[in-house]
């Protein structure tokens, strides 16, 4: 099981159980915090940002890859569990890492996993019955490692989740089995990561083609709305010239209307006189005809 959620946390040291109770919730907080306290949790590699581990769960032995990286927490499980952001066996591993502190790199990923290295023999030579109970083990710890195997090879470089370890599987072959997983989860972490990078990539390719067809609609839009822009100006320039000749005939005809008003001053001063000029000469008529004799009938 792989999860992704976001986190704020700079190690995964600082995860306190508070926060990891308020993400997964009481019941499986309840269950990994006790796989914890029952020292179910094997660490096998561990730095800062990273952890990898086995929990012995209910029905086998379970590997874990935590990551903190970029704001962003990754877990991976081998259990069926659906839990949910992530399963109790990864709660226990992550109080683990908070109660231990600071936890020094113990391996590289760079590094390839070595073989477990066997306890040594005591130096005392065995019995004839305890030499046959030693290959009997063997051999069964051979026989359950290559049944595992068997099973393994169909989903190995496929799946997350391999098939469970046998509980009677012990010593070097089980160590083999978390080998085997831990490399199993890195190449299908690294063909996650190579798929996520094409994705982006393709994604960031079709965000450029959007935005490049957007910009050539911008230029489109931008050209017509110039054209616009030089076809109000040329109208603007029209109008201001007309308000000028405008107001060139408001002032002629201010001229004009103020000539009129002379000019009838003028006529009305003029009609006066004339009448004056007719009043005197209708008197002088008048005189004149008084002046004259009368005509005898």
């Amino acid at each position: 099981m792989r999860n992704r959620i976001s986190c704020s946390a700079q190690e995964l040291g600082q995860l306190d159980p508070d926060m990891v109770q308020s993400v997964v919730g009481g019941q499986v907080f309840k269950i990994g915090n006790q796989y914890f306290s029952d020292q179910r949790v094997n660490i096998l590699e561990a730095n800062g940002m990273q952890v990898v581990a086995e929990v012995n769960g209910t029905y086998g032995v379970y590997s874990q890859t935590i990551k903190l990286r970029g704001g962003t927490l990754s877990t991976k499980c081998s259990c069926p569990s659906t839990e949910q952001p992530f399963c109790r066996h990864c709660v226990a591993v992550l109080l683990h890492q908070f109660h231990s502190g600071p936890t020094p790199q113990t391996s590289s990923k760079s590094d390839s996993p070595k073989p477990p290295t066997p306890e040594p023999r005591a130096e005392a030579s065995p019995s004839s019955s305890e030499a046959a109970a030693t290959v009997d083990l063997n051999f069964r710890e051979a026989t359950l490692f290559i049944d595992w195997i068997q099973q393994a090879v169909g989903p190995l470089g496929k799946e997350a989740i391999l098939p469970p370890v046998p509980e009677a599987l012990r010593g070097v072959a089980r160590e083999w089995t978390g080998v085997i997983d831990r490399l199993n989860q890195q190449f299908l972490e690294s063909e996650e990561d190579r798929t996520d990078a094409q994705k982006n990539l393709q994604s960031a390719e079709n965000m450029v083609d959007s935005l490049t067809k957007e910009l050539g609609t911008l230029k489109e839009e931008f050209a017509a709305t110039q054209q616009t822009c030089n076809g109000l100006e040329k109208k603007v320039k029209q109008l201001e010239k007309s308000l000028s000749d405008f107001a060139q005939v408001s002032r002629e005809r201010d001229r004009l209307v103020g000539t009129v008003s002379t000019m009838q001053s003028e006529l009305q001063s003029k009609g006066a006189e004339l009448e004056s000029v007719s009043m005197t000469l209708k008197s002088l008529s008048n005189a004149i005809r008084n002046l004259l004799p009368s005509t005898p009938s």
